[in-house]
């Protein structure tokens, strides 16, 4: 009785660890599917303010990444960012501007491509386009008066202490005389939030859960893993054939 009962909780161990795996495996499977899910593109939603999706002198929280903003405000500084891309082979300079709102903070915009000079704007601006987050990795050695990536942290001084995180690729621009602005825009495609390689790691860990399940499901079949009374029988019959 006491033999049954043991080998009954061993079978009974021996399934839970197999049912373990396979719903851990289901478990990355399921999260590998929902990161999927939620790094997707998806539609633009209504235009927002900008001061109401983000905040001056913080990080740019993760629903602001993407949305389309205005603002209003009047340009005081221009920079030239170099080398940016502009598409999957071709790279441009950018005429990127400091925009000094109402409120006495300011946010980077980049203008549209420079292709001569700056175009002098002395009146006040109401914008609106997409927002990005700031620039990591540098793109060209900044000279004065450019700037080597889009960064803010390249332009926060004693005159802009609090600027907004990340910045604005322009898509329309009206002046304080309304008019329009013909502009040589900057392609506004959404980027992709999707954390490189986290997907392929939560798939991988599937197949780590289900070749465990998988192994101690055969477990049985070796005789390593048989009790030393079932390998000793074996081995008998074997010797007692020859």
């Amino acid at each position: 009785m006491k033999q049954m009962l043991t080998r009954a909780a061993t079978i009974l161990i021996w399934l839970s660890l197999i049912y373990a795996c396979y719903e851990l495996g289901i478990w990355q499977l399921h999260r590998a599917q929902a990161l999927n899910v939620a790094t997707a593109p998806k539609p633009d939603q209504p235009l927002i303010e900008l001061n109401k999706i983000a905040s001056p002198g913080m990080n740019m929280p993760i629903k602001a990444v993407n949305r389309i903003v205005s603002a209003d405000g009047t340009y005081s500084t221009s920079y030239i960012a170099r080398d940016q891309k502009l598409s999957e082979d071709q790279l441009a300079n950018f005429d990127v501007r400091l925009l000094k709102l109402s409120t006495g903070h300011a946010v980077l915009v980049v203008r549209e491509v420079l292709t001569s000079e700056f175009d002098l704007i002395d009146q006040p601006v109401s914008i609106t386009g997409r927002l990005y987050p700031r620039q990591n990795v540098d793109r060209a050695f900044a000279k004065p008066g450019e700037l080597s990536r889009i960064d803010p942290a390249l332009v926060v001084s004693k005159e802009n202490p609090f600027l907004y995180d990340g910045y604005i690729i322009l898509q329309s621009e009206k002046l304080a005389n309304a008019k329009i602005s013909e502009l040589t825009v900057v392609p506004t495609p959404q980027i992709s939030q999707r954390l490189p390689g986290f997907y392929w790691q939560h798939i991988s860990y599937v197949v780590v859960w289900w070749f465990m399940g998988l192994l101690l499901l055969i477990a049985p079949a070796f005789p390593q893993f048989r009790s030393p009374k079932a390998v000793s029988k074996s081995r008998g019959k074997i010797g007692s054939k020859k």
